[in-house]
């Protein structure tokens, strides 16, 4: 068996390979690219080779490469590999030896999960609509302000759509403002037709993926929300229960304890922060619900509310939306609100 360190960046990769004794078998740098990656590693495609790599932006089609040549893969997370971090030589090379060491001897950390193509391509596709998004706000925001200035008030929504932008041309409004509003139209208007592209890709996905469909069910989710999920999570038997999902999401309240006292917290925001801004709004959604199904979830966050806040039982329903779905995952079925124990 031989064990093989890569570090990767941009350009050029630094191999470091050695034996079941520790011996260097090969050290070398290779080109960031297929062709690099399989000139170094071509003769060990006996399957007796081990190789171990940092996550980063190009682990993906790394991993994929690797896997076609017939290596186990062993991908970390760069944060949880000390020895490295904490190294007073911190070189690529020396990186790459420290990684091939360390996998040997069964000194890293558990492997970070790769997701499948699919859910990669949409992550993808949710990330660019998330782009999108935040770009066509920052610029409707902007444009507000100056409005504001002119003494302009729109409606709360006016900007989202081509005939608000149109209004604005009747206005009597200063040369710069005028330049920035007909600049920011033209590109609110290429950004909104980019997002409906987007938006079919992903409304095609979802027609074709049961999990998506299932999620759906719970009152508050739509067809965003439900995608966000599958695409990170991939495979819903990586996690043992619901409360290792929910902690994923870094929705769960931070525990600090001393001897008998046990304080919980803010949640940890530690996990995919994309799962947890959608969630968060699938709880907001799932409060405005005019549907008996949703009414079990809405007195079970009024309660909660009464407590210990409107804030805090929004993110409370939303770890309990996301524990539903958990099991509508894990068990194929739908919602159904008869199953909650908040039921009663």
């Amino acid at each position: 068996m031989h064990y093989c360190g890569l570090d990767v960046s941009a350009k050029s990769t630094h191999v470091y390979i050695e034996d079941e004794e520790g011996r260097r078998v090969r050290r070398t740098i290779v080109t960031t690219t297929p062709e690099g990656i399989r000139g170094a590693l071509a003769r060990y495609q006996d399957g007796r080779l081990t190789v171990a790599l940092e996550a980063g932006n190009q682990t993906a089609w790394i991993h994929d490469e690797l896997r076609e040549l017939g290596c186990k893969v062993h991908i970390v997370h760069p944060l949880k590999v000390k020895w490295i971090a904490e190294s007073k030589k911190k070189t690529d090379r020396v990186d790459a030896q420290l990684l091939a060491h360390l996998l040997r001897i069964g000194g890293l950390p558990e492997p970070v999960h790769m997701p499948s193509r699919r859910s990669r391509e949409l992550r993808a596709l949710l990330g660019a609509r998330r782009q999108l998004v935040q770009m066509r706000t920052k610029l409707m925001n902007v444009a507000r302000g100056l409005l504001r200035q002119q003494r302009v008030q729109i409606r709360a929504k006016g900007l989202r759509t081509e005939q608000g932008w149109r209004e604005l041309k009747n206005l009597p409004l200063s040369a710069a403002v005028r330049e920035v509003v007909d600049a920011y139209a033209a590109t609110v208007a290429a950004t909104t037709a980019a997002l409906k592209a987007l938006d079919g890709e992903l409304t095609r996905r979802a027609g074709v993926d049961a999990r998506v469909a299932r999620l759906q069910t719970i009152p508050g989710v739509g067809q965003v929300s439900a995608q966000t999920l599958v695409a990170s999570v991939d495979r819903i038997e990586r996690f043992a229960n619901a409360k290792k999902l929910v902690a994923y999401s870094g929705l769960v309240p931070s525990v600090r304890a001393s001897g008998d006292r046990v304080v919980y917290g803010r949640i940890t925001k530690q996990g995919r922060s994309e799962i947890r801004a959608v969630w968060v709004q699938a709880a907001h959604a799932a409060l405005a619900v005019k549907d008996g199904r949703a009414r079990p979830l809405q007195r079970w966050c009024e309660r909660v509310a009464h407590r210990r806040g409107k804030k805090t039982a929004l993110v409370a329903l939303a770890r309990k939306l996301l524990t539903i779905a958990f099991h509508l995952l894990r068990d194929r079925t739908t919602y159904d609100p008869g199953h909650l124990r908040c039921a009663a």
